[in-house]
């Protein structure tokens, strides 16, 4: 079991702290803490608050200030359902955070430059230089002379140059044999399956027969100093990688900590359980666009047109970034131009190498049940409220100038929209009624918390 201790003393906003890792100095007052120390971004959780507290290590990188840009209103054109520019997304709050996360993501990997590539030029140049090829000659040119049976009927293939000689076989019509000798005006010597034999000259004719010469490409080692060559070369590239992966972890790695008291624990705990019922909903789609149609008749009697796109994936624990350490599991969705990061207290945007991110007290979530005229295969746990046709006529009835006028089903799916004054606006659909009713709803109330605090 290992041992930790932590002792601190100060008077007023000071406070000098000494730990396992070290000594470090705050300053601030309590749920509004900042801490310089060896240590990455703390948060710290509980159920009377939430404070938050981050490594300082140099002047932070600043994201220039944007002027939000509002949702776009819903017009008689189409209307693209997608948040603003990425590089406005970040509230206030969280612009430290992103600065250094955004730095963290923008640096070249000195393993990819420094390492892998040269590692693999140096195999390519390995490859190529080390083994040749040349033209082998399988099959020298040939000529041959077959003896070709022309009676229809076939003929008896005789054991010496004698029509009362025994018979060795019977050969068909347009068969063949090498020829061995033709001297005898009468039969012709033939050659078949390691035996000699005779066929009368009446029955077969000889023709002569030439066989290209037949080569193939064979590879063989040019290099005999290959093996020492590779074998030099990666003990030279194998600690070099090593080391260059031990600088990159050190230069990228990121630690956000969460410290959580019992009662939080349990509380996050649910937040991960919630996370886990939305992404068992059978289909979960993102809206990309919606236009309006009053071409009713083809529709099935819908109003709108919506063009939407199957989630790309949902996970229950996803870094951001390869070296990001954090004590908590992040839940992930990837949407179609953007990934979304839920962490405890906010939620993290990625497009690309470029981050974002929203405190829960600055993301409104509404959701609400929708009736969707399904022209796909309808998911197991969807809800049929109702049935209409693929093309109607002015009464609601089937339009019977359409052959082949099928019965669609009306489902009931829940859609919610994920709004910021910073330019978020995303819609969701859950093929599953109400599944993502709770996690949305413990986001909001983390935010009410985090509206009713002061947090730096």
């Amino acid at each position: 079991m290992g041992l930790s201790f932590r002792k601190s003393f100060g008077s007023g906003p000071f406070r000098v702290n000494f730990s396992k890792s070290g000594v470090s100095y705050s300053v601030g007052v309590k749920g509004a803490r900042v801490n310089f120390g060896p240590k990455g971004t703390y948060v710290s959780l509980s159920s009377h608050g939430i404070s938050y507290r981050r490594k300082i290590s140099g002047p932070q990188a600043s994201i220039p200030q944007v002027q939000p840009q509002l949702t776009p209103a819903f017009t008689a054109e189409t209307h693209n359902i997608a948040s603003a520019s990425i590089g406005q997304l970040t509230d206030t709050d969280s612009r430290d955070f992103i600065a250094e996360l955004t730095k963290k993501a923008g640096q070249i990997s000195y393993l990819n430059w420094f390492g892998i590539f040269p590692l693999i030029a140096f195999l390519s140049v390995i490859l190529f230089t080390s083994f040749g090829s040349r033209t082998q000659v399988t099959h020298p040119a040939t000529d041959s002379t077959l003896v070709r049976v022309t009676n229809f009927e076939g003929v008896n293939i005789r054991a010496t140059a004698d029509a009362r000689s025994a018979v060795l076989k019977a050969a068909s019509y347009r068969q063949t044999f090498n020829l061995l000798d033709s001297s005898d005006p009468k039969w012709l010597k033939v050659g078949f399956n390691d035996s000699i034999g005779y066929i009368n000259r009446r029955f077969a004719d000889s023709e002569h027969v030439h066989h290209d010469e037949e080569s193939a490409e064979q590879t063989f080692l040019a290099n005999p100093y290959a093996a020492y060559e590779l074998s030099a070369g990666l003990l030279i590239f194998i600690p070099l990688i090593i080391k260059l992966k031990k600088s990159d972890k050190k230069r990228f790695e990121m630690e956000l900590h969460y410290d959580m008291d019992e009662q939080f624990k349990q509380i996050y705990q649910q937040f991960n359980n919630h996370f886990g019922t939305f992404s068992r909903s059978a289909r979960i789609w993102q809206y990309l666009n919606a236009s309006p149609t009053n071409d009713y008749k083809r529709t099935g009697g819908a109003g709108k047109l919506i063009k939407r796109s199957p989630v790309r994936g949902i996970y229950g624990n996803r870094l951001p970034l390869p070296y990001f350490i954090t004590n908590v599991a992040i839940p992930h969705l990837k949407l179609s131009n953007l990934e979304l990061y839920f962490l405890p207290e906010r939620m993290l945007i990625k497009q690309g190498g470029t981050f974002a991110a929203v405190f829960y007290k600055n993301l409104y979530i509404t959701g609400y049940t929708t009736r969707f005229i399904e022209d796909e295969m309808v998911p197991a746990d969807a809800q049929i409220v109702d049935r209409t046709w693929r093309f109607v006529n002015r009464s609601g009835g089937p339009d019977r100038r359409f052959n082949n006028n099928r019965q669609i089903p009306i489902c009931a799916y829940s859609e919610y929209t994920l709004r910021s004054d910073t330019g978020i606006y995303e819609v969701i659909t859950t093929s599953k009624k109400g599944a993502m009713d709770t996690f949305s709803d413990f986001l909001r109330q983390i935010g009410d918390l985090q509206a009713r605090m002061a947090i730096s």
